[in-house]
């Protein structure tokens, strides 16, 4: 499923949505102790990585998509492996804190994922994860708008079985990370505003994830359509020549149990 929705758009994910999970960088670093060791699970443009390097963290990110770890470790001036939940080369017990920023909702198996998660932090350590929660975010509504209006066709979009998948909330998230014999600290929320220009909001609609599954199903004339009521959105998606959105995730704390 990961594989359809992300292969071949490292950099239109740069331009977009890259901006938009950063917005979780800092709350994921928070208390964080200066020189611990740091994994970054999918890190996607290095943004993570970059911002705990800079906080005097040793940290390490890889990136399942050889196109996105390339992008990364050109950013960041060193080596991103290629790896991904639930298979990470690394030994056990090797970080003393890791992250999943927007990762466990988009692999194929999000409880196999926390268990590797928690398989690579040491005794005592911080995991951390966030997700988006089921309710559809305000980017989302403003392209489901737009598509609706210009007759646009519903393609189906690669989804999780029943049996593998878990609920979009702070309490879903929790439970799967308990299950992986993590225990929970906090699960919340957090949200923020994301700023983005119109170009590289477009750019990340017609390709990343789900939302660019759902452009390529469209013909030609639909997307005409799209293309004309996106250019000619007002309020209350734009801020000046920008659009800007008020966003929320799900954000869940745990440590590893020392015995």
């Amino acid at each position: 499923m990961a594989e359809a929705l992300w292969t071949g758009v490292a950099r239109a994910y740069a331009r977009s949505f890259a901006g938009l999970c950063a917005g979780a960088v800092p709350a994921l670093l928070d208390g964080l102790p200066s020189g611990a060791r740091l994994l970054d699970v999918g890190c996607g443009t290095g943004a993570l990585v970059r911002a705990a390097r800079d906080a005097g963290l040793d940290t390490t990110g890889v990136d399942p998509d050889p196109e996105m770890a390339a992008l990364a470790a050109d950013g960041l001036g060193s080596r991103v492996p290629v790896a991904g939940l639930p298979d990470l080369p690394f030994a056990d017990d090797g970080f003393d804190a890791v992250v999943a920023n927007f990762v466990l909702n988009h692999v194929d198996d999000p409880r196999a994922g926390a268990r590797e998660l928690a398989r690579v932090a040491a005794p005592g350590g911080h995991v951390r994860a966030t997700i988006w929660g089921s309710a559809p975010p305000p980017q989302a509504a403003m392209w489901n708008t737009l598509l609706d209006a210009a007759g646009a066709v519903r393609a189906p979009v690669p989804r999780l079985t029943a049996d593998r998948d878990f609920e979009r909330s702070p309490h879903g998230l929790a439970g799967i990370l308990r299950q992986a014999g993590l225990a929970v600290t906090h699960a919340g929320t957090r949200t923020w505003t994301w700023r983005v220009a119109a170009d590289d909001l477009w750019a990340g609609l017609t390709s990343v994830g789900s939302f660019g599954v759902l452009w390529r199903a469209q013909p030609g004339d639909v997307q005409a359509r799209v293309r004309s009521a996106y250019d000619a959105l007002g309020g209350p998606w734009r801020e000046g020549e920008d659009f800007a959105f008020d966003v929320e995730c799900v954000l869940v704390e745990a440590r590893v149990p020392r015995s």
